[in-house]
This record gives C-alpha cells, sequence and structure tokens, in this order.
C-alpha cells in the first residue's frame, strides 16, 4: 500500500496495520509485553519425558519451557489470522468476544461471489475442533448466517489436513447439508477474503522480514539469519494448496 511505513510487498493489504497487528498479537512470546503469572510445570511430566525419551532432567526442563513457549505462539497464530482477516476492505474481526462468530462482512456490503453478507469463524488447523464439539459449531455458525439475515456462513480452517483446496458444505455428524454452512481450506478462505488468490502464501513468505523488523524496532537479538526462501516455499507446498 503506497505510503506504508513497513513495506513487504503486499499490495492487497495495509501493511503497517499487518505490523502493528503482529507486534501486539506476539508481544508476549517476544518479550515486548508485561509477562503474566506463568502456571507452575507439572513435575511429573518433566521426569516422565526425561525418562522415556533418555534424556537428562535439565534437558527435559528446558523442552518444558519450549512447549509453553509453542503453546503461547500457537495461540497467537490462530488470533493473527482472525485479525489480518479483519483488515480486508469491507470485512471486520470481531475480536475475542465481539459476535457469535470471528470474521463478518461489514453491515450493507455484499460479496460479489455469494450476493450476500458472509460470516465465518477462524480455526487454526482442520482438527481444532474435536469430533464431539463439531455439531455444536455448526449449529452457532447456521445462527449466525440467521441473525445476518441469511448471510453465508463458513468454517475458515486455515491449516488444511492435506495440501488440495476444499470449499464444500460442512456436515458434521448429525447434521444435513446446508448451503449456508461451508467451510474451505486457508488459501481458498484469504481468496474469499482478500480476493487475492496468493494472499496466504505471499503473507506467509512476508513474516520473517516482519518479525525481524519488530526485533530490530524494538531492540530484541537479531542473531538468526532469515529462513531461505525457497526452503520456506518448500514447506508451504507440503501443507498448503497453491
Amino acid at each position: 500500500m503506497a505510503g506504508s511505513k513497513h513495506e513487504y510487498g503486499l499490495s492487497w493489504i495495509d501493511q503497517d496495520a499487518l505490523y502493528n497487528g503482529i507486534k501486539s498479537i506476539f508481544s508476549k512470546a517476544l518479550g515486548l509485553a508485561r509477562p503474566s503469572k506463568e502456571l507452575p510445570p507439572d513435575p511429573f511430566s518433566i521426569l516422565a519425558q526425561a525418562a522415556i525419551a533418555d534424556t537428562s532432567f535439565d534437558v527435559s526442563l528446558a523442552f518444558e519451557r519450549q512447549r509453553a513457549l509453542n503453546k503461547t505462539i500457537s495461540n497467537a497464530v490462530g488470533e493473527m489470522h482472525q485479525y489480518i482477516l479483519g483488515l480486508a476492505p469491507n470485512w471486520e474481526s470481531l475480536g475475542r468476544s465481539g459476535g457469535l462468530l470471528d470474521v463478518c462482512t461489514v453491515a450493507g456490503y455484499i460479496h460479489p461471489k455469494f450476493g450476500k453478507a458472509v460470516v465465518a469463524e477462524v480455526k487454526n488447523r482442520f482438527n481444532t475442533i474435536k469430533a464431539s464439539d463439531e455439531p455444536d459449531e455448526w449449529d452457532k455458525i447456521k445462527a449466525a448466517t440467521k441473525f445476518a439475515k441469511g448471510a453465508q456462513g463458513y468454517l475458515f480452517q486455515i491449516t488444511p489436513k492435506t495440501p488440495q483446496r476444499y470449499d464444500h458444505p460442512w456436515t458434521p455428524s448429525h447434521r444435513t447439508a446446508d448451503p449456508d454452512v461451508r467451510v474451505c481450506d486457508g488459501a481458498t478462505a484469504y481468496e474469499i477474503v482478500f480476493g487475492h488468490p496468493a494472499a496466504l502464501k505471499e503473507l506467509y513468505l512476508a513474516l520473517p522480514q516482519i518479525f525481524r523488523d519488530i526485533r530490530l524496532e524494538n531492540g530484541l537479538d537479531t542473531k538468526a539469519p532469515l529462513p531461505d526462501a525457497a526452503r520456506m516455499a518448500e514447506l508451504y507446498a507440503r501443507v498448503f494448496p497453491d
């Protein structure tokens, strides 16, 4: 976007808002926010980890700290996708408790693909929702479509099970197919929201520089080199539909 302080080659999004949002969402993981009170570790799990992996107690304790950081990052990634999708023109994020679902088209906007408003729940992975909870999730999406006066409902599964695009009615157990409740992969979701087929991949490839800028502009160490773009693209192709 012209005039952006931060430039990552993503012409389809407000890049300053992208930078600021990622900085805020990952502030805890990066050590930029005041740390919250940490939950105590489980000594039994740490001991079992050391015994089963045949490692020292100190190595197992370090692994537990890394696991806790990974959980913080994983939660932040899910929040990041909701925030980014809400930056699209004519879309908004409903925040953590702003409505029935996570993102939706703004009031009065008619999505050109569907001829009506769109509401969506955003999940970071295809298996984020337990099978036993899927019918309730389906009901929530269906209720949101009615609340939004006949909107198109979606479950956005950012990371798919296989590297194939999909976009079809979502039919968990004990529910029948309904055109108002669909499910799609993350690449398709980003295309629906931004109208740009390569949006998710371009975002992924830009993230290392965004995180590098956040570290540099906030006085954090930047010893590690940026990841190789070819290796990043290879990993992306193993997981996401191109």
